[in-house]
């Protein structure tokens, strides 16, 4: 992986006990999807912009490249 996407994780994440689970952190990175229900209904999607946005773009990096390059991860329709 490229270094610039490694090293933004590295310095945007911090000091990772932080975080109290993994679900804090994922959604921190902008990892999971922010959606408010109530009684198994939809209220809203807000807050689609907390979170850091240099650590979502790090990620994504860090996927396509384990996509591109990692033979285990890559999806079974595309070529090898």
């Amino acid at each position: 992986m490229d270094l610039t996407p490694s090293l933004a994780i590295l310095l945007e994440t911090g000091e990772i006990s932080r975080f109290e689970s993994v679900g804090d952190y994922a959604s921190y990175c902008r990892m999971v999807e922010s959606t408010r229900l109530s009684n198994g209904k939809k209220k809203g999607s807000g807050n689609a912009k907390c979170g850091n946005r240099y650590l979502s773009w790090a990620w994504i990096e860090a996927a396509n490249f384990a996509i591109r390059f990692s033979v285990s991860v890559r999806p079974p329709h595309l070529p090898s």
